[in-house]
């Protein structure tokens, strides 16, 4: 466990023990969002890698429904010329990939973003889009290749940009998961994909969050009379 003054950190290895406890002491209902546990003090935000089940309505049924570790994942990084794939199993890599290509303007804009804005440009924007949607073929291919040899993964996580996502989808051949499965955003703001942002980015999902909310009422000293 990592701690600080306000929140603390358990890796999904602590999770069922911890909980279990602190869900025995104080039970707390999932909040309207179905994203954490929450007391008057304390907000619980399980790790990713052990999404909250649907019929989950409060921690102590969270705890009953751990698994005893973390199932088949699949992480995919996607950024206008860098993509980084992985495949993770019971918490440890299986395999990873990254990609890079030129499709950067000299003023920061992706070349399909910039064409969608004001049309054609005249220097390099055939090298640029070829590069764009090679990009997103091997993306796919290395993520039908993993499916195949690795089996179906129990989730899916990933992060993108809103008008780069759908892009993934329309490319031939496409991914082996579909725009309307139940994937799982991450929601951290991400740097330039590459095979340590994507092996940081995944231990980061292994950890729950427990942070402190408003401090519990002060108690009075009893006066000696």
């Amino acid at each position: 466990m990592k701690s600080s003054s306000t929140h603390q950190t358990l890796h999904w290895s602590e999770c069922a023990g911890a909980l279990g406890k602190l869900a025995a002491e104080c039970d707390m209902p999932l909040d309207a969002q179905g994203r954490s546990f929450e007391s008057p003090f304390l907000r619980v935000l399980p790790p990713l890698v052990f999404p909250i089940a649907g019929r989950c309505r409060s921690l102590s049924e969270y705890v009953a429904s751990l698994p005893n570790e973390p199932g088949k994942h699949l992480l995919v990084l996607l950024q206008a010329g860098a993509a980084s794939i992985g495949y993770f199993e019971g918490g440890e890599v299986v395999s990873t990939k990254s990609f890079k290509r030129y499709v950067v303007r000299g003023n920061g804009k992706a070349q399909p973003t910039h064409l969608m804005g004001k049309g054609k440009s005249r220097y390099g924007s055939r090298l640029r889009l070829q590069n764009a949607k090679r990009l997103l073929v091997e993306t796919n291919e290395k993520l039908l290749d993993w499916n195949a040899e690795f089996g179906t993964p129990d989730q899916i996580y990933y992060s993108c940009p809103i008008r780069l996502w759908p892009s993934l989808f329309e490319t031939k051949p496409a991914p082996p998961f579909a725009k309307d499965d139940p994937l799982i955003r991450i929601p951290l703001d991400m740097p330039k994909p590459n095979s340590e942002v994507l092996l940081r980015t995944y231990r980061s999902l292994c950890y729950a969050r427990l942070e402190s909310l408003a401090p519990p009422p002060a108690t009075k000293k009893r006066q000696d009379s």
